[in-house]
């Protein structure tokens, strides 16, 4: 079985679409899914690298012109939030202190934080999810965590051994090449690893497993042309 590990960050908003892709091809490629929440911001600082948004062309041309096609071409509905980037340590240190404590709701607690932060229900906003005072509120959706559940990991996301391990994910992935995400290491049965970075890779990661790559909605596309 092949073997795909996704770094992300809920504030990135190429690593929404390369998630998608990701969860869509699992039963094509008969690939174990494994997810791995690290701060942003970290990896950045410790690479050394900066935000599109540094450039204003650039930030300009990514957030008009390049992401709105690219969520037609991903089929992944998509708002850009009005104050942005956003601070997403506690985010992270929550769904740090989940994959800890129960990882087995890790997958669900992601999809709930990349609705919240780039598909937000009406009368609620990006910022609105980063707030630590709102994330008991959140996790109680859909009978998601138990109370007690949601007492445990979220105590456990202020814990000096959550934060620590966060810091310590942040620097051992740049230390094996990381500089931003989506970062995506495939491991083939043979144990051979490889990184890729973006979610316009999906071709490449394709040849370099031998298997097909169908586009980003393997299954067929709802419509002729997405709508957001």
């Amino acid at each position: 079985m092949v073997r795909g590990t996704l770094y992300y960050d809920v504030v990135s908003p190429w690593s929404v679409f390369a998630y998608a892709v990701l969860k869509r091809y699992r039963k094509h490629w008969n690939m174990d899914l494994v997810l791995k929440p690290v701060f942003l911001g970290g990896v950045m600082a410790a690479s050394g690298n900066q935000p599109p948004l540094k450039i204003p062309n650039k930030g300009k041309w990514m957030n008009r012109v390049d992401m709105p096609l690219a969520a037609e071409f991903f089929e992944v509905p998509y708002t850009f939030p009005a104050k942005f980037p956003i601070n997403t340590i506690h985010c992270m240190r929550l769904l740090r202190a989940i994959e800890e404590h129960t990882p087995d709701k890790l997958e669900k607690a992601t999809d709930l934080f990349f609705a919240a932060i780039w598909q937000p229900t009406s009368g609620k906003t990006a910022e609105d999810a980063v707030v630590p005072a709102n994330f008991p509120a959140m996790l109680a959706q859909d009978n998601l965590f138990s109370q007690s559940e949601i007492d445990k990991v979220i105590a456990a996301s202020t814990s000096d051994e959550v934060k620590a391990l966060l810091k310590t994910d942040s620097q051992k992935l740049v230390d094996e090449g990381a500089f931003g995400f989506p970062w995506i290491v495939l491991e083939r049965d043979s144990g051979e690893k490889r990184s890729f970075f973006g979610s316009d890779r999906f071709e490449a990661m394709a040849f370099w497993l031998g298997k097909e790559y169908k586009g980003p909605v393997p299954d067929g596309r709802k419509k002729a042309s997405a709508k957001l």
